[in-house]
C-alpha cells in the first residue's frame, strides 16, 4: 500500500484495544487487531512459498508512489521539508545482523496518517481477503489477491521476524514516528528521532530468507520487478534500475515481460492484461502513453456510484494525478494506463485541466487507439474479445447513449444473446444478425427483460421461434438506452417483440386463425368488448393477438408507451413512478378462449367470467414474477382448483 492509500475507512480493521502511555521520549501507542485481522496476517506471511521476493517489489512501489507525491507537492510548495533532497530509493543490506533497509526521501507521513494507512490492513475488506486467500489454488492467484486488496506493504512480514518503519512528514512541523511490529497482530507507535523528512524501513530478515541479504539477489529482483521505476534505486551505494520511463522509450525496445511488470506496478495485478497499446504521438501535440485492458475488474470499481477513470497524468515525466477524468470517457473507465505531455505546464491543475485543448486531443487520441485496439481483437481473436464483452460489455455500452461520435463504431462491437442461440455464453454481432436475417426481414427485433433466462421463456418470442425469426435478448439495464440510441443498423430499425404496434407485414398469412369459423369469431369479437369493460382501469385496451401460437394472452406496451422492462428500471430509479397501463392482447384459437366466448355467448351474467377475465391479466403478472392483488388470485386459483378437483372426483365415481 502507498505511504498516503486511504485504507483506514474499513471496521473491520479497528482494534479492539488501544493503549497509550507516556514515556520520557512522548506518547507509546500499543494496539491489538481483532482476531480475524491476526489470522489475515498468518494467512499472508504463511501462506506465500516460492514467491516472497514480491515484498521488494511492493516496498519499491511504495517508495517510488511517495516520491511522486512529493515531486508534484514540491512544484507550487516551496516549505516542505528538505525541499532539495535527491529523489532516490536506497537499499542497504547489514549482514552481520541480517538487517535490510530500504530508505526513501519522499513525501511521508505524520502519526495519524500512518495509524490510518499502515495501522489498518485490507482496505477492501480483511473478511473477504482472508476467505479469498484461503480459496486461492495457486501462489498467482494469491500474488494478486495483494494488489486487488491493498496489502503490500504487510508482504514484508513473508520474509521478516521484526520491522520498524520511521518515517517523518514532509510538513516542516510535523513530528517523526516509528511503527514496530513482529507480524504478530499487534504494533506500536511512538516518537522518533529522524530530521530528514521521508520513510525507513529496517527489515530484520528471517533465518530462512537470508537470500535477501545478498546485494546480488536484490539487484536482480529489483531489474526484473522495479526496473521501470523512474527514480534511482541503488543497492549499496550502486545504482541497478534504468531510470528512462517505460513509456517513453521505443516499443521494439520493451519486452512483454517489462510491459507486464510495468502493468502489475501500475495496478496491482499480477495476471497479464488483455490487451495493451503504446502510443507516441509528435504532432500536432507531443504525448506519451501506454494503455492496458485488464482482464478482469472488480464490479465495485467499474459501477462505483461515481466511477472515475484511472489513468495515471504526468508532465514532462513529472507525475501530476491518478485519477484524470478528461483524458477518457466514462465508457471507457475499465482501462488503466499513464498519459505523458510534454506540451503541459508542470503546475496545471484540475481546473485547467477541463478547458485545456491539448487535453482535448489527447483525449481524442486514446479514444480513438482504444476502439482500435477492440476491433484488432474483433478481427483477430473473437474468442479473447468475448472474454473482454463479458467483463466489460456493459460498461462499453454506456458509449453509445452518451456519445454520438463513435455511435457507429461502438455498434460493431456490441454483442447480444438471442432467440437462435442456446448456449448461455454464445453471444453474437449485429452484423452476424443482418448476415443470417431472411430475406423479407425488414426490422431487427428484440425483446427486453431482466435476464436471460426470463426473456427466453415469453410467450412474445412464440411466432418468432414458429418462423424462425431471430430476437436479439436485451438483458442489461443500459440496453434499452442503447437501441434508442442507435435507433437503426445496416439501414434496419430496431423493433421490439412487445409492442402493440408490430407489424409483421408480410407474414401475417401464417397467422390466419386456421380452423377457426365464422361463429368462433363472432364470439371472439364478443369477448374483447366483454374484456375491455371488465378490465377498464387495468388494462388500456384489449385486441386479437397475431403473435401467440401456445399461450392464451399476453400484455403489451401500447403505441408511444414504455416497455415492461424500462417501466421496472424506472421503478428502481423512483419508487414513486406510476406504471402506465398495458394491452391485453388474446389469442383466439386458445382453448381457454375460445371456452370462454363460449360461455359467455351463453350467460353473460356468469360470476365465473368476471373472475377469469381478471384472471387473465393476472396469468401474465405470474409470469412475470409479480401480483397486484394476491387475495384475489389466490380466490381465483381455489375457485379453478375447486372446480378441477370436482370434475375429477366425478370421472372418478363414473369409472
Amino acid at each position: 500500500m502507498s505511504e498516503e492509500q486511504q485504507v483506514g475507512d474499513d471496521k473491520e480493521g479497528q482494534v479492539d484495544d488501544d493503549k497509550e502511555q507516556a514515556t520520557g521520549d512522548g506518547q507509546v501507542e500499543e494496539r491489538v487487531f481483532q482476531t480475524e485481522v491476526q489470522q489475515l496476517l498468518h494467512l499472508l506471511i504463511h501462506s506465500l512459498y516460492t514467491q516472497k521476493e514480491i515484498f521488494l517489489r511492493e516496498l519499491v512501489s511504495n517508495a517510488s508512489d511517495a516520491l511522486d507525491k512529493i515531486h508534484h507537492r514540491s512544484l507550487t510548495d516551496k516549505n516542505v521539508l528538505d525541499l532539495d533532497a535527491e529523489l532516490e530509493i536506497e537499499v542497504e543490506v547489514a549482514s552481520s545482523n541480517k538487517v535490510l533497509t530500504i530508505r526513501d526521501r519522499g513525501i511521508g507521513m505524520t502519526r495519524d496518517e500512518v495509524n490510518q494507512n499502515i495501522g489498518t490492513i485490507a482496505r477492501s475488506g480483511s473478511a473477504e481477503f482472508a476467505k479469498q486467500m484461503a480459496d486461492a489454488d495457486d501462489e498467482e492467484k494469491k500474488v494478486q489477491l495483494i494488489g486487488q486488496f491493498g496489502v503490500g506493504f504487510y508482504s514484508v512480514f513473508m520474509v521478516a521476524d521484526r520491522v520498524v518503519l520511521t518515517t517523518r512528514s514532509a510538513d516542516p512541523d510535523a513530528e517523526a514516528v516509528m511503527w514496530e511490529s513482529t507480524g504478530d497482530g499487534a504494533y506500536t507507535l511512538a516518537k522518533a528521532d529522524k530530521a530528514e523528512r521521508g520513510t525507513e524501513i529496517k527489515i530484520y530478515i528471517r533465518s530462512d530468507c537470508e537470500e535477501f541479504l545478498d546485494a546480488q539477489t536484490l539487484e536482480g529482483v529489483i531489474r526484473k520487478h522495479s526496473d521501470f521505476v523512474s527514480y534511482p534505486i541503488k543497492v549499496a551505494g550502486k545504482q541497478v534500475n534504468d531510470t528512462a520511463a517505460l513509456w517513453t522509450r521505443p516499443r521494439n525496445e520493451i519486452t512483454d515481460e517489462q510491459y507486464n511488470e510495468f502493468y502489475t506496478h501500475l495496478t496491482g495485478d499480477t495476471d497479464e492484461p488483455l490487451a495493451r497499446e503504446h502510443v507516441a504521438v509528435d504532432v500536432p501535440i507531443q504525448f506519451y502513453s501506454v494503455l492496458f485492458i485488464p482482464k478482469h475488474s472488480p464490479a465495485q470499481w467499474l459501477f462505483n456510484p461515481e466511477p472515475k477513470i484511472s489513468l495515471n497524468l504526468h508532465v514532462k515525466r513529472v507525475f501530476i494525478q491518478d485519477d484524470c477524468k478528461e483524458l477518457l470517457p466514462l465508457w471507457l473507465r475499465f482501462v488503466r494506463g499513464v498519459v505523458d505531455c510534454d506540451d503541459l505546464p508542470l503546475n496545471v491543475s484540475r481546473e485547467n485541466l477541463q478547458q485545456n485543448p491539448v487535453i482535448a486531443k489527447i483525449r481524442q487520441t486514446l479514444v480513438r487507439r482504444v476502439l482500435g485496439m477492440l476491433q484488432s481483437m474483433v478481427k483477430k481473436d473473437e474468442e479473447k474479445y468475448l472474454t473482454f464483452w463479458r467483463a466489460y460489455g456493459q460498461v462499453l455500452k454506456e458509449g453509445v447513449s452518451m456519445e454520438v461520435e463513435h455511435k457507429d463504431q461502438l455498434a460493431g462491437l456490441l454483442r447480444y444473446h438471442t432467440s437462435l442461440e442456446d448456449d448461455a455464453d454464445s453471444y453474437i454481432s449485429l452484423q452476424t444478425y443482418i448476415d443470417r436475417i431472411q430475406d423479407e426481414q425488414e426490422k431487427i427485433y428484440y425483446l427486453a427483460g431482466e435476464n436471460k433466462e426470463a426473456i427466453a421463456q415469453s410467450p412474445l418470442l412464440e411466432t418468432f421461434r414458429k418462423r424462425g425469426l431471430e430476437v436479439l435478448y436485451l438483458d442489461e439495464p443500459v440496453d434499452e438506452w442503447v437501441i434508442q440510441g442507435l435507433q437503426k443498423f445496416a439501414e434496419k430499425e430496431f423493433q421490439a417483440v412487445d409492442a402493440a404496434d408490430l407489424d409483421l407485414a408480410a407474414d401475417e398469412d401464417e397467422v390466419k386463425l386456421e380452423g377457426v369459423d365464422d361463429e368462433q369469431k363472432a364470439e371472439t369479437i364478443e369477448l374483447i368488448a366483454f374484456l375491455k369493460k371488465k378490465l377498464e382501469g387495468r388494462v388500456s385496451d384489449v385486441a386479437e393477438s397475431k403473435r401467440l401460437t401456445d399461450s392464451p394472452c399476453v400484455l403489451v406496451a401500447p403505441q408511444g408507451g414504455m416497455s415492461q422492462n424500462m417501466e421496472r428500471l424506472m421503478h428502481m430509479a423512483d419508487r414513486e413512478f406510476k406504471s402506465g397501463q398495458r394491452l391485453l392482447e388474446i389469442n383466439p384459437k386458445h382453448e381457454i378462449i375460445r371456452n370462454m366466448g363460449a360461455v359467455l355467448k351463453r350467460d353473460r351474467d356468469s360470476d365465473q367470467l368476471n373472475n377469469w377475465a381478471h384472471f387473465l391479466v393476472d396469468f401474465v403478472l405470474l409470469g412475470e414474477g409479480k401480483v397486484e392483488d394476491p387475495q384475489r388470485v389466490g380466490k381465483t386459483l381455489q375457485s379453478i382448483m375447486g372446480v378441477a378437483t370436482a370434475s375429477a372426483a366425478e370421472e372418478t365415481k363414473e369409472s
